[in-house]
């Protein structure tokens, strides 16, 4: 039997579990980084799912060959870490040799068992981490308030002090100091042994900082053979120039013939454009820095693009470009004599590029008198400026490939909503224009979506009649929409259609336009995005209008701002139907969530079954309310990190900022919560009111947006100081009820720890798929309203447990 430790030798395991646990969160932020470039974004909720399922597991574990408990603690904890820094790299190492691409599932039936082998392989360290924690929770009796405050406090940590990282070591740089960490909690274990295994573990840290300098060339990042980047290097004297990373992007530099970023330029533009150089964000967002020599001739390209429209209206405007990157839009600015151009980009490497190392061959325009370069997300700029604008352009932030295949389908941007527009369109002078150009992507579907923005938001501003406002033109390959603060003249109306004559652009929608005047140049069977648009602005019942249509069309919301979902869940066949019979585009645009909802559950089911087996002759009759206890905590609790993060992302400007300051957030103060949960006994009153506490108050959470949205003007920091303040009184909630049901399994029931653990993971993993999945139909405020009924179910089980 088994003694507990002296609080000296507590002292230190809290500390291997308080390193432990930054190194797991660490791994799971560099594996979601390292996947989104090599693959496609999605891949981050596969890591999240198979690091939750490596929790659960640990337990099922333990429960399955209890003989690991009769093993030396310190020494099983010491071997255990230890094997969790070795295989954090070795794994995704040997992932690098299997020839799993997301892009060949639709043709290749044996990406399904190379899936399954990448599954496989990035569960192991996460098996072994979690295997850890569930041992030092198994052991911990009295103490467990404690060894739960040190695991949050370590992941709240970690998940916070890997960003800074990837700038100076890279990410596969990151991916080593993370198994250093690793390292560094199995000495912290290792000293219990009174130096036994300490050695051991010292040589392997020896090692790893060794290693550290030339990670790149160890752990290469295996991109897929699909994504820009390397259709770029495939042309011939393709090169690639530099690469740099930061916190939520990894940047490449190169030449190659790929890179002739015009988006919509005119057939009738005969001449050749200026070269440029690519810059490719996380492999596949294409944009370029264009060579500029101060002669006008050299710019005379921009005259020729659909984006150039709305110059051809006003003379010497005042100019917002959104999403500015390589300068493309302040070069268009810039030769149309504008007064004063402000160019917001959210990706520091990519302005600093322009400003330093191209600053020549960009002909210097972000040091350009009338140019002001701000780092920022368009959204919080535009909150924040007092200016007025005549010309606001959101410019084409994305790559063809990506934007076509429906690759940011699940994720949250809060640019393309209807509120965003509102404040767009807000800030317009009153012969103002706002711009907004998408790539053509027939069937039609995001490309017209933005129309339905434009109509809400004028709606929302009190607009009698948004038709008179809109003009909508098409080129071969773009479809851009010109929003006026003031009802388009006819003088404006006949300006539009010389644009479009001169350029052999088509016009979709004008105030006035006949059917005759639409689909001439670029030719479809039918005039299809005339008929959208029409419907649109003119039909009675609009909504009927868009849920009558095969892809979804209606305007996005801060509540549901998902602009990039428009696949309709309800019409799968249909959908697969009309786009050729082909999977590919639904497993890129989003339908790999519910495919890992389907392995997930399984799995759970797997591993909450698995034990009772070996449970024998327990009493599981009367543990059932108990573990039903544990599995409402974890999928509340992971209801309400996912669906937190999402709503920050408004606040914040960026997702990894979001995920990051609420993993945070919510983790420190979960963690606070739990070594204040010591005083609380199981069952009581105390533990009665934190439940229905937490029950009653998620739900408020649910209708934080106005709140966010009033503090978008305040500068970065101040917006980072104030999501603590908002997330932290539910936070402190949040870590109470799990250490407290931990002490409800007394001696007699005990056994039952490992199950609860394996039970509140599993739970946990449908939490951290479910959220998305639900926003997209029912939005946010309905995630955190199923959060609290979670709750309040747990709440229900111990008052059931105690009768």
């Amino acid at each position: 039997m088994f003694v507990v430790g002296s609080k000296a030798r507590w002292g230190l395991r809290y500390a291997g579990v308080f390193l432990l646990s930054a190194a797991t969160l660490m791994l799971q932020v560099t594996y979601t980084r390292l996947l989104s470039v090599a693959l496609w974004h999605h891949f981050v909720w596969m890591v999240v799912s198979i690091a939750l399922l490596g929790y659960a597991a640990s337990g099922t574990l333990l429960l399955v060959f209890p003989g690991l408990l009769k093993v030396e603690f310190d020494r099983l904890l010491t071997v255990t870490s230890t094997l969790f820094s070795v295989s954090a790299l070795l794994s995704y190492a040997a992932s690098n040799y299997i020839p799993f691409d997301p892009s060949r599932l639709a043709w290749d039936r044996l990406q399904l068992l190379y899936i399954t082998a990448y599954y496989l392989l990035l569960f192991i360290p996460f098996l072994l981490s979690g295997l850890v924690v569930a041992l030092a929770v198994e052991r911990a009796g009295s103490r467990i308030s404690r060894l739960y405050f040190s695991n949050l406090l370590g992941s709240a940590l970690g998940s916070i002090f890997v960003l800074p990282l990837f700038g100076p070591l890279t990410g596969p740089g990151v991916m080593v100091l993370t198994s250093f960490i690793a390292g560094a909690s199995a000495i912290a274990f290792a000293l219990n042994l009174r130096g036994r295994g300490f050695s051991m573990v010292s040589g392997w840290m020896l090692v790893l900082l060794v290693l550290l300098p030339y990670a790149g060339g160890l752990l290469p990042v295996r991109i897929s053979p699909y994504k820009s980047l390397m259709v770029a290097l495939r042309y011939p004297d393709a090169k690639l120039i530099e690469t740099r990373w930061n916190a939520f992007s990894r940047v490449d530099v190169v030449t190659s013939g790929l890179v002739r970023y015009a988006p919509g330029l005119s057939l009738q533009y005969e001449a050749s454009i200026p070269d440029q150089v690519g810059v490719i964000v996380d492999g596949d967002a294409l944009n370029a820095i264009t060579k500029y020599d101060g002669r006008p001739s050299s710019l005379a390209f921009t005259e020729f693009l659909p984006a150039a429209l709305p110059y051809r209206l006003l003379s010497n405007p005042r100019v917002l470009v959104i999403d500015a990157g390589g300068g493309l839009g302040v070069l268009s600015a810039l030769h149309h004599d504008s007064n004063w151009i402000v160019a917001v980009e959210v990706n520091p490497i990519v302005v600093e590029l322009v400003r330093q190392k191209y600053r020549l061959f960009s002909g210097s325009i972000y040091q350009n008198e009338k140019v002001r370069v701000v780092v920022s997300e368009g959204r919080s700029f535009i909150r924040s400026s007092r200016e007025e604008y005549d010309i606001i352009e959101l410019s084409m932030a994305h790559g063809a490939s990506a934007s076509s295949t429906g690759i940011y389908a699940l994720s949250e941007n809060y640019l393309y909503t209807v509120e965003s527009f509102k404040e767009f369109i807000g800030h317009l002078s009153e012969k103002g224009f706002l711009s907004v150009s998408r790539w053509l992507l027939p069937p039609p579907r995001e490309d017209v979506r933005i129309v339905s923005l434009a109509v809400s938001a004028l709606e929302g501003l009190g607009v009698p009649d948004p038709a008179e406002h809109i003009a909508v033109i098409r080129s071969w390959g773009t479809i851009t929409l010109l929003v006026g603060r003031s009802p388009l003249t006819e003088e404006e109306i006949a300006a539009i259609r010389g644009f479009c004559r001169e350029m052999g652009f088509d016009i979709v929608y004008v105030p006035g336009v006949e059917p005759s005047e639409v689909n001439i140049y670029n030719r479809f069977p039918e005039p299809i995005y005339y008929r959208l648009v029409q419907g649109m602005l003119h039909v009675e019942d609009r909504e009927k209008f868009y849920g009558g249509y095969l892809y979804e069309i209606g305007p996005a919301t801060d509540e549901r701002p998902f602009f990039f979902h428009f696949f309709k869940w309800n019409r799968l066949i249909e959908t697969y139907e009309n786009l050729g019979k082909k999977w590919q585009p639904l497993i890129e645009g989003g339908y790999l969530v519910p495919i890992a909802l389907i392995q997930a559950l399984g799995l759970s089911i797997l591993f909450i079954l698995l034990p009772i087996r070996r449970l024998g002759g327990m009493e599981i009759e009367g543990s059932r309310s108990l573990l039903t206890y544990f599995f409402c905590l974890g999928l509340g609790y992971m209801f309400i990190e996912i669906a937190t993060v999402q709503r920050f992302i408004l606040l914040l400007g960026h997702p990894v900022y979001s995920v990051s300051a609420v993993l945070f957030s919510l983790l420190i103060a979960s963690g606070l919560g739990s070594y204040l949960s010591g005083r609380i006994k199981p069952g009581n009153r105390g533990h009665i009111l934190v439940l229905l506490t937490v029950g009653l108050l998620t739900p408020l959470y649910g209708l934080v947006s106005p709140i966010l949205r009033s503090l978008l003007g305040l500068p970065i920091t101040a917006r980072l100081i104030a999501t603590p303040i908002i997330i932290a009184p539910l936070g402190l909630l949040l870590g109470m009820p799990f250490p407290i049901g931990v002490r409800m399994l007394t001696d007699s029931k005990r056994g039952l720890i490992p199950w609860a653990w394996a039970v509140n993971g599993c739970a946990s993993v449908l939490g951290s798929i479910l959220p998305t999945i639900l926003a997209l139909s029912f939005g946010f405020s309905n995630v955190f309203l199923v959060a609290g009924v979670s709750y309040l179910a747990s709440l229900w089980m111990v008052i059931h447990s105690r009768a």
